[in-house]
Parts: C-alpha cells; structure tokens; sequence
C-alpha cells in the first residue's frame, strides 16, 4: 500500500480497515487482519441476545514476531494490555470488510 501509515496517539481512536495497520507510541506496529466471527443481531431486528463479532488482530514490535490476539464486541475480551497500554475495541461496522475503531488508553 502507497498510502501513509496512520498513527494512534495514547487517549486517541482510529478506525481501520481489514490489512490496516497503525503505529502506536511506543514504536509497535497494531494490524487489523479480519472479522473471524459475527453473530450480532441484524440492525432493525429485536433479538434477544445482542451477538458478538470476533476480530483478529497483530501487535509487532522491532522486527519481533508479530503477538496475534483476538477483541470482541459482546463477550471477553474487548481489550489488550501491551507496552504500558490498553487496547480498547470501541466500534464494528458490519459486513465482511468491517470496519474497526480502536482506542488506545494508558
């Protein structure tokens, strides 16, 4: 990709897209890789549980091997602690190229 890398400053969010990744102020990189899993409700739809979308993401730091770990909307874990921080999974589009918004708190 030719497009420049975005960067998460700490109390901030961003969103991405799947292949997306974001440099993070202690030098890691954070990728989004994909939407494993969604059984949310479909919008406009009464259910009587609200679902959960399962995203998989990679945390790499200095050449190191990339840590995968997963975030979810309804279940645990909706957050990742890494280098002093924690990684919060704030918002999910739907469809097959969700769109993820991350916040990222000290």
């Amino acid at each position: 990709s030719t497009a420049p890398r975005k960067t998460l400053a700490s109390g901030a969010s961003v969103t991405l897209q799947p292949g997306e990744r974001v440099d993070l102020p202690d030098g890691s990189t954070l990728g989004y890789i994909a939407i494993t899993a969604d059984s949310r409700c479909p919008e406009k739809v009464q259910c009587i549980w609200a679902g959960d979308a399962d995203l998989l993401f990679e945390l790499a730091k200095d050449g190191n091997e990339a840590r995968k770990f997963h975030l979810h909307t309804g279940t645990e874990p909706k957050s990742f602690h890494a280098g002093g921080h924690t990684i919060f999974l704030d918002a999910v589009t739907r469809g097959t190229d969700a769109r993820a918004t991350i916040r990222l708190n000290p």
